[in-house]
């Protein structure tokens, strides 16, 4: 559906997932990791990507769990978000303090700097737990973030800056009698953290039209695989007055649930994930790659920027139209990433349409939703009422 065909009264949104711009260090132009897609990013009204990285030159790195020494980059990659045209940024996620609280100050300081807004992050827990509100021809949508996957000591407190937490606690279970089994993995979330979210969402609701709430959560990298928690509160986000869900983290699509008429993205996979696999790590600094416990592939030629398993190039972009009266209709346009982390929209006569359609297509069943090709846009949810 093309924008201009909308009526007056009617405004799109746009949501990617994880983003992590580092042209600079590669010493490029940080405008060029998105030549290919800013026109469309710039279509909607409003805008929301998913931020891995902290744009900072403070701090120092922590050695905490799993951490990544790439997660803090020049404040001037920034460009590349303020080029694509995202106005609303999640900062929310494994990466937000792995250079400490200055690097994540100066990084939403730079977002703000920038006219982005930026949420998840703050100098407390009241600050992370603020959401945004962006208001366009009339219509307010609003914004909150959270993240389940939890580093020692990131979530924010009443004194110490970091994110909005969901933590969550997990449980092996034995499903045979026979030693060795794989178990089933049972994953709760704190009821506390929960709570606090439905709070969140409920005072949000009677201020805004549209409620959008992003999740920074699940399993990466297993294709389809979506752990125990991540209905609980994405069904429990519903109810307290969720309108839409956008799930990132995996850096692989996942699978779309319709729960009470509102829409679940559990995984929107990588979007512009530029992640340094082929740069040495500094001295002393574990550069394990988790991946490999999981997938095993061999890298291709010409693949060296962006080296992981084939479904890593499988992203896309959600796509709503939104009214005074709620969210009409979600779609998502699928996306191809090149090896050199660069995201393009697909035409629906693209083959390469296809075969991210046919990847995600199977986990959406297993959901029981049911995919609709229409142009370029493949619907997911559209609402039987006249707008």
């Amino acid at each position: 559906m093309d924008s201009k065909s909308l009526p007056n009264e009617t405004i799109i949104f746009h949501a990617v997932g994880d983003v992590g711009p580092r042209r600079i260090e590669y010493g490029e132009t940080p405008e060029s990791l998105f030549a290919m897609v800013h026109q469309k990013v710039k279509e909607a009204d409003i805008s929301f990507c998913q931020l891995e990285r902290n744009f900072s030159t403070r701090g120092c790195f922590q050695y905490r769990n799993h951490p990544t020494w790439y997660a803090r980059v020049h404040p001037d990659n920034v460009k590349s978000l303020v080029f694509a045209g995202f106005n609303v940024v999640s900062n929310a996620s494994n990466h937000c303090f792995e250079y400490g609280p200055e690097a994540l100050l100066e990084s939403i300081d730079v977002l703000r700097g920038n006219n982005i807004q930026v949420i998840g992050v703050g100098k407390d827990i009241a600050e992370a737990r603020k959401p945004a509100i962006v208001e366009r021809k009339g219509i307010k949508v609003g914004f909150l973030a959270y993240n389940a996957i939890l580093a020692t000591e990131i979530e924010a407190r009443e004194d110490k800056p970091g994110c909005t937490p969901i933590h969550v606690d997990t449980y092996y279970q034995s499903q045979d009698f026979a030693p060795g089994m794989p178990p089933r993995i049972v994953t709760i979330p704190l009821e506390g953290d929960v709570r606090a979210m439905e709070e969140d969402i409920r005072k949000l609701r009677n201020q805004v039209d549209v409620v959008v709430v992003s999740m920074h959560w699940g399993i990466y990298f297993i294709p389809g695989a979506i752990a125990m928690y991540q209905p609980t509160v994405g069904h429990r986000a519903i109810d307290a007055g969720a309108d839409l869900i956008v799930g990132h983290h995996d850096h692989i699509i996942k699978g779309i649930e319709i729960f009470r008429g509102r829409v679940i993205f559990y995984g929107l996979g990588n979007f512009a994930e530029e992640t340094p696999f082929q740069v040495k790590a500094p001295s002393g600094v574990h550069a394990g790659r988790p991946t490999y416990k999981y997938r095993k592939w061999q890298p291709e030629p010409g693949w060296e920027r962006y080296n992981a398993p084939v479904d890593w190039r499988y992203s896309m972009m959600v796509r709503c139209v939104i009214t005074k009266k709620g969210i009409q209709r979600v779609s998502f346009l699928p996306t191809w990433i090149n090896g050199r982390a660069e995201p393009e929209v697909l035409s629906g006569k693209d083959p390469r349409f296809q075969e991210v359609l046919n990847y995600v297509e199977p986990w959406c069943r297993e959901l029981g939703t049911a995919l609709r090709i229409e142009g370029d846009e493949v619907i997911v949810w559209k609402s039987q009422e006249p707008t």
